[in-house]
């Protein structure tokens, strides 16, 4: 084994996009679920009042990590889309091909 690996540069972009849309998803989820913490404990009291806001409260740890690491990975994807896209236009400019590497745009990339 070579330990040689290819990387499309544009399923790298449709990764970071992916996680940019869990992250908005999972902030849209955490607001959802403040909102119905107040609402419920303008309508509920006593244990299950305490209960359910516990539970909320619980699960928005959760789903902070979530919203958080997806932020990072999406971040993280985006960089290496840009160092591959970086090196190839680099090798394709070396061997005069123009950049683009192997014959055009989101090519592979060996590393």
């Amino acid at each position: 084994m070579s330990g040689l690996h290819t990387y499309e540069t544009a399923d790298i972009r449709g990764l970071e996009s992916a996680l940019k849309q869990l992250h908005g998803y999972c902030t849209e989820l955490q607001t959802h679920a403040a909102g119905a913490t107040g609402a419920v404990s303008a309508q509920w009291s006593g244990i299950a009042n305490t209960e359910f806001v516990n539970c909320v409260q619980t699960w928005q740890v959760g789903a902070s990590l979530l919203t958080s690491y997806a932020e990072y990975l999406a971040t993280w994807a985006g960089e290496a889309a840009t160092q591959y896209e970086t090196a190839q236009s680099s090798v394709g400019s070396m061997w005069g091909g123009g950049g683009g590497g192997a014959g055009g745009g989101g090519g592979p990339v060996a590393v």
